[in-house]
């Protein structure tokens, strides 16, 4: 079967769910709160949308894996595929994802145990089920895709599907090419000395690893000529100084491509860690890019909104209670088209449009 990389929605009224991370609790929460009962069926016939990054970091990714994929095989719900599921299904052993992949397990628990970890049997469930889903879930008054909306890469994804190449092929084939291209770069052999000597210390929230500008340059390039994982993580810039997000030093930081947004469709993502805090003082410096007010709608048109509201921090509330309060990091979903925020604990508000 042609993977295609775009999935058009049924004309019904959805809710499209922000990044869950492993919290399959707050998850079943939300759905209650919205009405669907334990299988996804809604009694008003609404239809689910999860906006990606459904697992790493929380407690039972598993479980939020298994239940989302049976209600995806019955019609009740789409899914939008997350960077996190991308690192899931090409082996890239990223930061929180130690409930599946060995290597990170102990490392990982540090932060993110007690959870539970996949056995051998679901992970090639849930790769075979995620390789198939698409980036883009649209239809004509809506467009959802988990990170950024960027036309000028739908070319590329367009003449791999015509080749027929599934998700994972096309993935390592658009890194392969990178990969040529950069090895002529001035700075790709300090990248690579970069990577052996210093990748491990980046991992270190403590302490600043020594300066890694060609590893903060290959990130770069990766971000605008890799069409998977720009539309997934987003298009960046260097910055100039190191900072800390996502479980390692960063040397880019995120772009707001919405400003650039000049099309009447809107546009719902996740990925960019939204926070509900009443006090714009104490937002977080890598959440910047969204408007201080956690209900505004944003872009040159004022028609993207980011779902997601950071419920894959939870575990910081866990670890450190005395710090973080409870109500910090929620789990969401927009409703469409009401445009109303309904969060895990039952708060109803309207977003403002």
């Amino acid at each position: 079967m042609t993977y295609r990389y775009r999935q058009t929605l049924p004309d019904t009224p959805l809710d499209i769910v922000g990044d869950v991370h492993g919290e399959f609790t707050a998850l079943q929460n939300l759905l209650r709160h919205l009405g669907y009962d334990s299988e996804g069926r809604h009694p008003g016939g609404r239809r689910l949308v999860f906006v990606g990054d459904l697992c790493d970091r929380g407690p039972d990714s598993p479980a939020v894996l298994k239940w989302v994929k049976r209600a995806q095989e019955q019609g009740l719900a789409y899914v939008a595929l997350g960077n996190h599921e991308l690192n899931l299904l090409v082996d890239d052993r990223k930061d929180g994802s130690g409930w599946l992949f060995d290597s990170r397990a102990e490392k990982d628990g540090v932060n993110y145990a007690p959870w539970r970890r996949a056995d051998e049997a679901e992970k090639n469930e849930f790769t075979a089920w995620l390789a198939e889903q698409p980036i883009i879930c649209e239809r004509a008054d809506i467009r959802i895709i988990h990170a950024a909306w960027l036309p000028e890469m739908f070319p590329r994804l367009d003449d791999a599907q015509a080749r027929g190449e599934d998700l994972v092929t096309q993935y390592h084939r658009f890194d392969q090419e990178l990969k040529q291209q950069l090895q002529t770069a001035s700075w790709y052999e300090d990248y690579r000395y970069e990577q052996q000597h210093y990748a491990e210390l980046a991992e270190n929230p403590d302490q600043a690893p020594p300066p890694m500008p060609a590893t903060a340059q290959y990130d770069f390039a990766r971000g605008k000529a890799h069409p998977l994982r720009a539309l997934t993580s987003g298009v960046e810039k260097l910055v100039s100084e190191l900072f800390y997000a996502g479980g390692r030093w960063r040397g880019t930081g995120r772009c707001p491509w919405w400003e650039d947004y000049r099309e009447d469709v809107p546009v719902v993502i996740g990925h960019y860690w939204r926070t509900w805090q009443p006090d714009p003082n104490t937002v977080a410096a890598e959440r910047n890019l969204l408007p201080t007010q956690p209900t505004a709608w944003h872009g040159a048109k004022n028609n993207v909104f980011c779902v997601d509201f950071s419920i894959g921090a939870s575990w910081r509330v866990r670890k450190f209670p005395e710090k973080y309060p409870p109500q910090q990091f929620r789990l969401a979903a927009l409703r469409w088209p009401e445009r109303t925020l309904m969060f895990d604990d039952g708060e109803v508000v309207a977003t403002d449009k």
